[in-house]
């Protein structure tokens, strides 16, 4: 009894060295040492799964809970994601494939699905009743902050870093969020700020003179 009751306690310490080292936590029951039944682990970046646990493993019935709001519920057997979908923060259910979310057969925001259109002279231009945020020149609006494609990051709408791009968002938010163009490019196209375009401008107005 001594033995076992030892190697608990071993374990029981050692899970929660490793959670302080790795800035992780849980909430929930235990049994034998181990994470068990429904409870809640908190990663250090802001992701919360909330859902069952067996042995210390994600088995069974649990959710994903994301920074921005999104979340992932999905079933897992031994840790691993067997099946799932993603809701975006405003319960979007996100659709692989052929999606006509935002397109041109539906360019209705999911605000707009849920509500109703707005009346003339207040159309929404991002997903937000209250209006689109200020994002930076040469920036994309994704709803929780804004994405820097120079930096390939998104960074909360203040400013400050929120989180690293993942690979397979870049295509969706440049084919779907809002853009904030650059004036400087915008000036570029126009030739605005070429001196050879200046120059020949000058050259032909000293000719019809």
């Amino acid at each position: 009894e001594m033995c076992i009751r030892d190697r608990y306690q071993r374990r029981v310490h050692g899970i929660n060295k490793m959670a302080s080292h790795c800035k992780t936590s849980y909430e929930g029951p235990m049994e034998n040492g181990w994470y068990q039944g429904h409870g809640k682990f908190y990663f250090a970046n802001g992701v919360i799964y909330d859902g069952e646990f067996d042995k210390g493993e994600f088995h069974g019935k649990g959710t994903l809970i994301y920074p921005n709001g999104g979340r992932y519920e999905a079933s897992w057997e031994r840790g691993i994601m067997k099946e799932g979908k993603y809701f975006f923060y405003d319960d979007l259910e996100y659709q692989d494939g052929e999606w006509d979310y935002c397109t041109s057969k539906d360019r209705r925001f999911y605000t707009e699905v849920k509500k109703g259109l707005r009346p003339d002279g207040k159309t929404l231009i991002t997903n937000d009743i209250n209006g689109p945020a200020e994002i930076p020149e040469g920036t994309y609006d994704v709803g929780d902050g804004y994405y820097d494609p120079m930096k390939e990051t998104i960074f909360d709408y203040k400013g400050n870093f929120k989180r690293e791009l993942e690979p397979e968002e870049k295509e969706w938010i440049i084919a779907k969020c809002r853009y904030n163009p650059s004036i400087e490019k915008a000036k570029a196209i126009t030739g605005e700020s070429d001196e050879v375009i200046k120059k020949v401008i000058e050259l032909n107005n000293q000719k019809g003179e």
